[in-house]
């Protein structure tokens, strides 16, 4: 037992001890990036890959705790001119002489954006248009990505269904694009920014080609009857137009259902 231990009730001496620490750690002042970037003791890189993630190098040269604030709606800008916001905000902690990365969600700000690996730099400007996006994703952790992204797309810069389409097909990828599940992202995008932007009219949303795939597609049928305002007399259902449309040999549609009938009927002999 220390002298001081002895003359005070040890109990005591490890809880001040202890609140001493607590007080320590909580003193450690976040610094937003931007300022971050100018401090000599840190040494911050940014990194994207153009589409769904900026990634965040930080490294202490201090001999003390330090910590990096990142606001969500943080904009940073390629080498290639790729622009991306930050979705969510978060916060690094770097010990002493240690270096940490961070992984931060994010989403494109123009469909002109390759996805391609580069170096990024904060940009000065702001997106306040997209600010009902970051909150909804701040409280909604089941928020995906490319529904972020074709709301993202939407609120700032209005983007077209061809636009969309050619922002897509720079993915590799072993499918046609679109996708079903791409569709079903461009009507839950579109679905958001509607409910964000409610007095706004899309382009995106007058696209036929658009309309026709999402209300072919069972995972969005309904939600697309919704959106654009298709509605039914009262107790009908919505029609399968799988069975309307021809898409494929034996999808059951008119011309193969008439098909059909043709081989079964007794043959002429021509």
């Amino acid at each position: 037992m220390t002298a001081l231990e002895k003359g005070v009730n040890a109990p005591l001496v490890k809880f001040a001890i202890g609140l001493a620490t607590l007080l320590a750690c909580a003193t450690v002042r976040a610094v937003p990036l931007p300022e971050a970037l100018k401090t000599t003791s840190l040494t911050c890189k940014l990194s994207g890959d153009g589409r769904s993630q900026l990634t965040l190098q930080v490294e202490n040269r201090s001999g003390a705790k330090e910590s990096v604030e990142i606001a969500a709606g943080t904009i940073a800008v390629g080498k290639t001119g790729a622009r991306m916001v930050a979705l969510r905000e978060a916060k690094v902690e770097i010990d002493p002489g240690a270096s940490v990365e961070a992984a931060l969600p994010a989403v494109a700000l123009s469909a002109a954006n390759a996805p391609a690996p580069e170096q990024y730099e904060l940009a000065a400007e702001k997106g306040p248009e997209l600010q009902p996006l970051f909150d909804y994703s701040a409280t909604h952790n089941d928020l995906p990505r490319a529904t972020a992204q074709v709301c993202a797309l939407l609120l700032h810069g209005d983007v077209t269904y061809p636009a969309w389409l050619g922002f897509l097909r720079q993915e590799k990828s072993a499918e046609a694009r679109p996708t079903p599940s791409d569709i079903v992202a461009g009507v839950d995008g579109l679905a958001l920014a509607t409910q964000f932007q409610p007095k706004r009219e899309f382009a995106f949303a007058q696209d036929a080609d658009f309309r026709l795939r999402a209300v072919r597609n069972p995972l969005s049928r309904a939600k697309a009857m919704q959106l654009f305002a298709m509605t039914l007399p009262d107790g009908a259902v919505p029609p399968d137009l799988g069975q309307l449309l021809h898409t494929k040999p034996g999808d059951n549609c008119p011309i193969c259902r008439m098909r059909a009938q043709m081989q079964a009927a007794p043959s002429n002999g021509l």
